[in-house]
């Protein structure tokens, strides 16, 4: 929306459409473009290009998606084409070949923190990923520690920190205190967002306080396993699962809430540290991932290393008997993303890159 705003065209590449959610997002009547390459323009470009399946009847399917991705993508001329995720760079490899644009592929999370570790495939495909593209995006200096060893040339690798809209992420109400506690986490039930960790962690701040509450917002595959635990560590008067929310519910809960917590195994950079700390909400989190690079511990976090639920606890059990030291972490905490994680600060790192790709 920035970099449209400044003037550039935008198109976005998809297999389907949500007009619902394009419009709650970019306004109704915005002019980004939304370019569906689903089953019916594969067809299409089968109409138009019968050799393609006579050649290749075995690999039939996946040959003609990705050459139809590209012919499609092809004929609106792009400058750059940016591929958001490096596992979807990878599903598409034999498209981007085929591209005329200069290519960038973002790397996050998941996809190079765990799937790197699991398959030796992934890796040899995420090499060829790394070769094809012409710059590689990583959240943070971690992340790009972490895909070095996948890529010959690192001068291809630059970090562009994840961002949020400081105008929408912005404390409304005052911060919550006093004899009840709300602590706040958001994320999916997966393994690396840490619940295991976190749980144990509450269950020895419940000895030393009692008069809180620890709120998960989301959903996921592991949340029978979250269920099972609380129950077996005796913490149903204390953990409350509050299921998906919309943003407006999320902007709620952190003005309610007195700590946010996020106990991962590992992070990129977390958005909703993001959105917490630009809400003036202090955080207790990992050493995880490139959170160490958005955190400065004692300063407008705190920060335990992974797995360690005993510093955890400690470091909330600080937060929510210091009404002081919470409001005056809160406030750095809003300051830093205010310095180097806006969506403006974010988008003209993007621009300056896609503008020397272009020159080059």
């Amino acid at each position: 929306m920035y970099l449209h705003k400044k003037g550039h065209t935008v198109m976005v590449f998809c297999n389907t459409i949500d007009k619902t959610l394009f419009e709650k997002i970019f306004g109704n009547g915005s002019d980004i473009r939304l370019i569906k390459i689903g089953q019916k323009e594969f067809i299409k470009y089968l109409a138009l290009h019968p050799v393609t399946f006579l050649n290749n009847k075995r690999k039939a399917k996946g040959l003609i998606a990705n050459e139809a991705r590209a012919y499609y993508i092809n004929k609106y001329k792009p400058d750059i084409v940016h591929i958001e995720f490096s596992g979807l760079g990878i599903a598409y490899l034999p498209a981007l070949s085929k591209l005329n644009a200069k290519k960038i592929v973002s790397c996050r999370g998941s996809a190079e923190k765990v799937k790197l570790l699991a398959s030796e495939n992934r890796k040899a495909d995420t090499r060829k990923l790394f070769a094809e593209v012409n710059a590689i995006h990583c959240v943070s200096a971690d992340m790009k520690e972490t895909i070095i060893p996948y890529c010959r040339d690192t001068s291809k690798i630059f970090i562009n920190f994840p961002s949020i809209d400081t105008d929408i992420f912005k404390r409304t109400a005052p911060y919550q205190q006093g004899k009840s506690v709300s602590i706040l986490s958001i994320g999916r039930f997966t393994f690396q967002k840490g619940y295991f960790t976190g749980l144990q962690a509450i269950k020895i701040l419940k000895e030393e306080f009692h008069n809180f509450t620890w709120t998960i917002i989301g959903d996921g595959p592991g949340l029978e396993e979250i269920i099972f635990h609380i129950h077996q560590m005796g913490l149903q008067q204390h953990v409350v699962l509050a299921g998906p929310k919309g943003r407006e519910e999320v902007i709620t809960a952190y003005n309610n809430a007195s700590v946010f917590f996020l106990p991962s195994v590992y992070e990129g950079i977390a958005n909703v540290v993001l959105e917490a700390m630009s809400m003036e909400l202090p955080v207790v989190a990992t050493k995880s991932g490139g959170l160490e690079e958005v955190i400065s511990h004692g300063e407008n976090g705190m920060l335990a290393a992974v797995y360690d639920a005993p510093t955890l606890a400690a470091n909330i059990l600080q937060l929510i008997t210091n009404e002081e030291k919470s409001k005056k972490m809160g406030t750095e905490a809003r300051k830093r993303i205010l310095q180097q994680f806006t969506i403006e600060k974010q988008a003209d790192i993007f621009e300056l890159v896609y503008q020397s790709l272009i020159k080059n």
